[in-house]
């Protein structure tokens, strides 16, 4: 038996919900939702895994919590756990290819997920899953450490798991030792902050010097340690400050006030602030953004909104320059001197601010700062709500300071709910937490010519407006849409292959795995009648000789990863 569906069937078989996923990787979904569609049913695992390569996804919570013990980012969590192990039931235990390990516990209470509990593990609870035993990823297999029954949690295991992080803790840590993640920007602000306080220049690169050495693990190379020092000595002493204090006001007095109030960047769409725009491939996210930057640049009204009239920057970590430089050709743009495009490598050490201020000497009317993409430049590795809520101020705060709008795009998750599609935006909810607007563009069907474009902002109403690309790939605003209307069967086959990537196996297996109210031949004739809708979907539809009684098929997406 293939050893994948033999170790499905095993989790199944005590009662714990699993789903496929995409073989050598973590997170590359199969299903619409795995956490919705996880099973434990025997028919339904033996089509996910019998003829296929998948790796094997084990959904935590309902009774079922893993302890991850991981060592990575110089954090050993074996080190932790070790001390107390041998006080834990005998359970379970799966050896990751990192070294590191999956314990499992039932438990007869409700667990959240929780990250870096200790230094190095993690808890899998609730709409939580783990790669199960027989899974592989480039660096090795996921194998049985121990074939122990899963064992109840005792007392000692919830309390290990339900751990309090204490806050004397988390000062020791901040005072002892900065790990990967945290030293650049930690080391940034200790700089800014001597700056302020008016320290001379030597003694503050001497005491960044010393910090790096002593604390960061590993220590920064150090040119990475004079880039940091070079922004710092950019400000002028007693200038550098995070959090402006501006004054305690009665109501009377603020409503009094002859103060204007400050103009959005776009009409009831962008402010001042951190703003993110969430998009799927294939969306048309980086025309919307070339088109915004021409239009502040302009001053042209955008989407039918009004602009505030300025230079905008575009920071393009993902394309080429020969690549862009074609796309706004196409687009028809007109060459400007106040629309600046910066080619870039992605590096989570770009200084930001540093090059906020070099353009700003030259275009004292920077209005616009566009991030393709967010997940380029973001610093802080740890993806929790405190985190998350954490970046988003960083940028919040550096585009209030300097009275521009910082736009970042950013993924979308698979499962997107079109009753609220801003919940889609990758990452806690405390990344938008911390933004000022939220922007999301997708399509309800995958193949549709029309755009959704939904916008979130303080002190606006929410807007959700329908978009479609014109031939020289702008977008503008239409009324109404009128696509054309396809068999809803294919829609299904479209959306499922777009996300799953591949799909090799019968028409029936394919059928039952997205629940379609036709199987067989007619399923056969008509995926061979839209042969030409598949090709614009770009999904490659093949037929493969015959080897059993059912011929197999199979469905690959081909879509580029960007625009």
């Amino acid at each position: 038996m293939n050893p994948i569906l033999k170790s499905a069937l095993n989790y199944a078989q005590g009662h714990y919900k699993v789903f496929p996923i995409q073989y050598h990787s973590k997170s590359k979904q199969v299903l619409a939702s795995w956490l919705n569609e996880a099973s434990t049913d025997e028919n339904l695992i033996y089509q996910w895994f019998e003829n296929t390569r998948f790796n094997v996804g084990v959904r935590t919570g309902n009774g079922l919590v893993v302890i991850d013990v991981d060592n990575k980012n110089h954090k050993n969590g074996m080190v932790v756990i070790k001390k107390i192990m041998k006080e834990f039931p005998k359970t379970k235990i799966v050896k990751t290819p990192n070294n590191g390990i999956h314990i499992y516990y039932r438990v007869d209470r409700e667990i959240h997920n929780k990250v870096d509990l200790y230094p190095g593990i993690d808890i899998r609870g609730e709409h939580g899953y783990v790669l199960g035993a027989g899974s592989e990823l480039d660096n090795g297999k996921y194998e049985l450490f121990t074939d122990y029954p899963i064992a109840q949690a005792d007392e000692n295991v919830y309390e290990f798991i339900e751990k309090k992080e204490q806050k004397k803790e988390k000062r020791d840590q901040k005072t002892s030792e900065i790990y990967q993640g945290q030293r650049n920007d930690t080391l940034f602000r200790l700089g800014c902050s001597l700056q302020r306080s008016g320290l001379s220049d030597e003694a503050i690169e001497s005491c960044l010097i010393l910090e790096n050495k002593n604390r960061c693990r590993p220590p920064l190379e150090d040119k990475e340690v004079e880039a940091i020092i070079k922004s710092v000595f950019k400000y002028k002493k007693d200038s550098v400050s995070y959090s402006k204090y501006e004054g305690s006001y009665t109501s009377a007095s603020l409503l009094n006030s002859e103060e204007a109030d400050e103009p959005d960047i776009v009409e009831d769409m962008i402010t001042v602030g951190f703003t993110l725009l969430g998009a799927p491939q294939k969306t048309g996210k980086t025309f919307f953004c070339l088109q915004l930057a021409d239009a502040i640049s302009s001053g042209n009204d955008f989407l039918e909104k009004k602009v505030q009239k300025g230079t905008s920057l575009y920071l393009a970590f993902e394309d080429k320059r020969a690549k862009l430089k074609r796309r706004l050709q196409t687009m028809g743009v007109e060459p400007k001197e106040n629309f600046i495009i910066d080619v870039l490598k992605p590096n989570e050490n770009y200084d930001l601010e540093g090059r906020v201020l070099e353009v700003k000497e030259r275009h004292p009317d920077l209005r616009l700062v566009i991030i393709d993409t967010f997940q380029k430049i973001r610093k802080i590795k740890d993806r929790d709500y405190e985190n998350d809520y954490k970046e988003s101020t960083i940028f919040h705060e550096l585009a209030c300071k300097h009275g521009i709008a910082i736009l970042a795009t950013t993924h979308l998750r698979k499962d997107l709910d079109t009753n609220n599609p801003f919940k889609a935006i990758y990452g806690t909810t405390g990344l938008t937490a911390g933004a000022d607007s939220i922007l999301v563009m997708y399509k309800k069907v995958h193949i549709s010519q029309y755009i959704q474009f939904a916008s979130q902002a303080k002190d606006a109403p929410d807007s959700l407006m329908t978009l479609h690309q014109k031939e020289n790939l702008t977008l503008e605003v239409c009324e109404t849409e009128s696509d054309v209307v396809w068999d809803e069967r294919i829609v299904k086959i479209i959306n499922f292959i777009v996300v799953a990537k591949e799909f090799i196996g019968s028409h029936e297996q394919l059928a039952s795995k997205i629940g379609l109210n036709i199987t067989g031949r007619p399923l056969q004739a008509l995926m061979r009648s839209n042969t030409q809708v598949f090709k614009e979907a770009h999904i490659v539809y093949e037929i493969l000789p015959r080897k059993n009684k059912a011929r197999q098929i199979r469905l690959e997406y081909q879509g580029d990863e960007t625009e």
